[in-house]
């Protein structure tokens, strides 16, 4: 009888976990390695006092059959709900966007706070190396963003191609500040409490989680542009939350601050994408994926939900597929 192959897959953001419950569902042996306290990459929640506030996606949107069968059924659990727009609505998670991911993740082996420092090829098998661990895989998906995943193939003795480098080397990612603001009276920003348009320099977005109905106090979401947080990036923590602070009062008019928190993704947008859903190396049975990895099909040309819960499918697909034309060559 062939023995049961055993997949790593080093992130547990959304492809991660979209390719580990299908890879599980073909019957295959699954577990992700997480980095951080639980997995859900830029799905990200924050409790603060009795308030919740997401800072990572915002909300997610719909254009693959793939996408739109799932939200079905997550309606019908109620995980999600609409949260505005008719002909292209935006979906939220009911208790955070976290949540979401932790209801899709659960019975999936998760390892959390591990991070990987190198692979190493053993034979056809792939070897993971972190602080005090080691594990043995069939074959490794690694999902975490390009530039993370181009430092730790680097830093790994595996036979990297002359194309491996050149696909994986150029992308680069803009970075995101998010300061959480929590506020003595809730502010009124619009219809549905989302405020994008017409925002002091610097500023993308401002959003009230309470009139996004994920918050029982007043707590703002305030993100930054790619640009700006460029600039600040190097800055100190409490310089640039006190200038986010400093742009809100302008953009809102005052407004009194109970509490305050600074989020920084590093790696928010993708200024560069593959038009392919998914990347494997040459050499070794290890691939690639995660939201900067869109289906050719796929107009938006941006990373998002979707992009990255489709490179998850498809990668699944591929590394089945792969696995089958190998026991059929035997």
């Amino acid at each position: 009888m062939e023995q049961q192959k055993r997949i790593g897959i080093i992130g547990g953001g959304l492809a991660g976990v979209f390719a580990a419950r299908q890879l599980m569902t073909e019957g295959y042996a699954v577990e992700i390695i997480e980095k951080s306290q639980s997995v859900g990459g830029r799905m990200a929640t924050r409790r603060i006092d009795e308030g919740t506030a997401d800072h990572g996606a915002v909300f997610f949107t719909v254009r693959t059959d793939e996408l739109a069968q799932e939200v079905d059924e997550w309606l019908e659990q109620g995980l999600i709900r609409k949260w505005f727009g008719d002909d292209f609505p935006r979906y939220v998670a009911v208790d955070g966007m976290n949540q979401l991911v932790q209801s899709i993740a659960r019975g999936i082996p998760v390892h959390l706070n591990e991070q990987v420092e190198r692979i190493l090829a053993e034979g056809p098998a792939l070897r993971t190396t972190a602080a005090a661990q080691t594990r043995t895989y069939d074959a490794i998906l690694l999902t975490a963003p390009v530039p993370q995943a181009y430092d730790l193939l680097a830093a790994s003795p595996l036979m990297l191609v002359e194309s491996d480098h050149a696909r994986l080397g150029k992308v680069t990612f803009e970075p995101t500040f998010v300061g959480l603001f929590e506020l003595e009276k809730s502010p009124d920003l619009g219809e549905v409490g989302l405020l994008d348009d017409g925002l002091v320099s610097g500023m993308l977005k401002i959003v009230n989680n309470a009139q996004k109905e994920v918050s029982a106090t007043p707590l703002l979401s305030v993100y930054m542009a790619g640009d700006w947080s460029e600039v600040w990036y190097d800055k100190g923590e409490d310089a640039t939350l006190g200038e986010i602070e400093r742009l809100l009062q302008e953009q809102l008019g005052p407004v009194k601050v109970i509490s305050k928190q600074l989020k920084r993704w590093r790696y928010a947008q993708a200024r560069d994408v593959f038009r392919t859903p998914y990347l494997k190396l040459d050499q070794h049975p290890l691939w690639l994926a995660g939201d900067a990895f869109l289906d050719p099909q796929d107009t938006s040309g941006r990373t998002r939900v979707e992009s990255a819960v489709i490179s998850g499918l498809r990668v699944a697909s591929a590394m089945d597929a792969h696995f089958k034309a190998v026991l059929t060559e035997r």
